[in-house]
């Protein structure tokens, strides 16, 4: 059957077409996505404030290595020169008082107290400063190896091996054996 044209019903000739409504935009945004904005926010401010922390602490670190690596290996005072580098850095970490008067035997037991598998050629190189012959290039070589693993292994200084230097002397055989 064919639709016919009838006479318009009266009431559904002031009908209008449907309107569909408006599409949601992304603003305004919703409780849940301001929370997670500010989380990343915090976070990431947060990172950002660790990593310069970081990177402030480990400026002596970076110095010392970069200053053993600038060390000419046949120099005269070698040996006193990578014990100075050793101890400036250990005295940016720690109270001056605690390092500076160290030599001999206490530096030797300081230095090997700050890390947890000491370089025994380290110590025994340092032994050596004094000495009117000098380092041949396989122990200066060895020397700033050992120095360069101590000044990684063991910068920044944590507290708690300052305290127990402090409070108890280890052994001095480590290094005189």
């Amino acid at each position: 059957m064919a639709l016919q044209n009838s006479p318009a019903n009266p009431a559904l000739a002031s009908l209008q077409d449907i309107q569909t409504p408006l599409e949601i935009g992304i603003w305004p945004l919703a409780y849940g996505y301001w929370i997670v904005l500010l989380a990343a926010a915090i976070s990431l401010i947060a990172g950002f404030i660790y990593l310069k922390k970081r990177r402030q602490q480990s400026a002596a670190k970076r110095a010392a290595l970069v200053e053993l690596a600038n060390l000419d290996l046949n120099a005269g005072q070698y040996i006193a020169n990578v014990s100075a580098i050793l101890k400036r850095a250990a005295m940016s970490y720690c109270d001056r008082s605690s390092v500076a008067g160290l030599s001999g035997i206490e530096w030797h037991v300081w230095l090997n107290a700050q890390v947890d598998r000491p370089p025994v050629e380290l110590c025994e190189l340092l032994k050596l400063a004094y000495r009117p012959t000098p380092l041949t290039e396989a122990q200066a070589v060895t020397l700033k190896q050992s120095a360069k693993h101590w000044l990684k292994t063991a910068l920044p200084l944590e507290q708690k091996r300052l305290n127990a230097m402090s409070n108890a002397n280890m052994g001095a055989k480590q290094c005189y054996r």
